[in-house]
């Protein structure tokens, strides 16, 4: 079963899979798009797998010769599980914004993380230990979002059937904005920084992920650009219509294109932000 949805430098992917081959093979091919496109590259495997897919990445001649040269690396997921104890949410999110920062600092445009999502097993399953709330660990993936805005991350989450319920894989997944057979949008900066333009798709499957990064907006934020987005859910622009709702010391400007003004107006959201209207436009 192939797992990986197409990957572009800077997604926060969300996967499931259900047999380790599944899991080696999206690895295997999420390092190759990385390593090719120049990035740096991490896989943190399930510790059982770790020799599986030193076998697997060290059959393809490019990725063998990154191994060689210290662009793709196999990681220890127990060490850099315990490493500075147990799960931190705000600890493991600066340890990924840092180690980007390292990574373009040393040279390469960005770095590529793809990770077995088995070290955080939840706490209700029988066999768990130093497990992680599947609750905190959504939150965190969620939040997690605002580490993609540059660019200069790019994220493969791979959850075991396995291991988490159909629910939990589901959840887990909705904190991503892109998924496997499912919707998925992008998101960057706006040219001013005084915002964020979306494109692609929001809907129920990455509602987690599109609600996190209309809350990450701080006072300084006040530019919502969706003309590139093909495909609004009535959920997303609820949580437009509350951004835009709350209180701010600046009024909410949304661009948007003709087409999704009319939508705009018929919850309303125009009389509770600044409309732009903008040709529409491709990412």
């Amino acid at each position: 079963m192939a797992i990986l949805p197409p990957v572009h430098t800077g997604d926060h992917l969300g996967a499931r899979f259900g047999s380790d081959d599944a899991f080696l093979s999206a690895a295997a091919e999420f390092a190759h798009v990385g390593v090719t496109g120049g990035a740096q590259v991490m896989i943190f495997p399930s510790p059982r797998l770790r020799g599986s897919l030193g076998d697997r990445l060290g059959a393809s001649p490019p990725l063998r010769r990154a191994l060689h040269e210290g662009h793709l690396h196999v990681m220890d997921t127990v060490q850099a599980r315990h490493a500075g104890g147990g799960f931190d949410a705000g600890r493991l999110h600066a340890a990924y914004r840092d180690a980007a920062l390292a990574a373009t600092a040393a040279g390469y445009p960005g770095l590529w993380v793809a990770v077995d999502m088995a070290w955080a097993c939840p706490v209700d399953r029988a066999d768990a230990v130093d497990a992680v709330d599947i609750d905190a660990l959504i939150a965190f993936e969620a939040a997690a979002n605002t580490l993609f805005t540059l660019g200069t991350l790019t994220a493969l989450c791979a959850y075991d059937t396995r291991v988490f319920t159909s629910g939990h894989v589901f959840r887990a997944c909705q904190a991503h904005p892109a998924i496997a057979e499912a919707a998925r949008f992008g998101h960057r900066a706006t040219a001013d920084g005084d915002g964020l333009a979306f494109s692609g798709e929001a809907d129920r499957s990455n509602a987690l992920a599109w609600n996190a990064l209309l809350s990450s907006f701080d006072p300084g934020h006040h530019v919502v650009d969706i003309s590139a987005m093909s495909f609004l859910g009535v959920r997303a622009l609820a949580d437009l219509a509350d951004l835009a709702a709350a209180d701010r010391s600046r009024p909410l400007t949304i661009r948007a294109t003709s087409s999704q003004v009319t939508r705009l107006s018929l919850l309303r959201i125009d009389r509770l932000a600044a409309i732009e209207v903008l040709p529409a436009r491709t990412p």
